[in-house]
């Protein structure tokens, strides 16, 4: 009986003694993430950037392409005659507000855009629609305002946090997501990519992001960045 009682209460002292050093792990994990404020950012800028995909993939296989000016022009013959004016990211986008392809502009924020801002959701006229600062997003297209088209499941649509358009390629801002970026891939995912010295994204490889050819992200494409709205300084 002794026996017996004492092995019963050995078990229950490693189980209780397990528990607590797991508990003091996990607060240990969540003490780690909480000093480091830009993985939350990130991770909210990725799941923006997975719900404006998915919405980018929705418009395109409605209307038979990402959106584009060729799709503007169906939208106005359709009697859509509220999207903005212009050629950058913020105009593009609201085809698939528009077209309820995204239901609200909240998702078009990525935390740590400098001047950017959650949207109010006032959608009914062309100064309202994905104003500037609404959008934090950039926007992947071919020359001459047209869409993707040689797309892979690694094909990159969306980045943020660009900071300012480069000679070649875009420059990011460093500071927001620790020296890293983000995009939306055409295969309705994000993920997060590193960040060069000097503010140029990088592939996996550690090449540009934006180098071409038949075996890169863009196959047989130029990729041409339309930019957001920058918030007025």
């Amino acid at each position: 009986m002794n026996s017996y009682s004492l092995k019963k209460g050995f078990s229950w002292l490693n189980v209780i003694v397990t528990s607590a050093i797991v508990g003091t792990l996990f607060l240990l994990f969540v003490a780690h993430l909480s000093s480091r404020p830009y993985y939350a950012d990130r991770t909210k800028a990725l799941a923006n950037a997975k719900s404006i995909v998915g919405g980018l993939l929705a418009f395109k296989s409605d209307k038979g392409a990402y959106p584009c000016q060729a799709t503007r022009e169906l939208l106005e013959a359709e009697g859509i005659d509220y999207l903005p004016p212009g050629n950058n990211a913020n105009a593009y986008f609201a085809q698939l507000v528009v077209t309820d392809n995204i239901d609200t502009e909240k998702v078009f924020f990525a935390p740590g855009f400098i001047g950017g801002k959650e949207g109010d959701n006032i959608k009914d006229s062309p100064d309202k629609l994905l104003s500037r600062g609404e959008n934090c997003f950039a926007y992947i297209m071919t020359p001459e305002g047209k869409p993707l088209t040689d797309t892979k499941a690694e094909t990159p649509l969306v980045l943020a946090p660009v900071k300012e358009q480069g000679d070649s390629e875009p420059v990011f801002d460093q500071n927001p997501y620790h020296s890293t970026f983000v995009m939306g891939l055409a295969d309705g995912s994000s993920i997060a990519g590193d960040l060069d010295k000097n503010g140029h994204a990088l592939s996996p490889d550690g090449g540009s992001l934006f180098q071409t050819g038949a075996n890169s992200r863009f196959g047989k494409d130029t990729p041409v960045v339309k930019y957001p709205l920058f918030p007025r300084r």
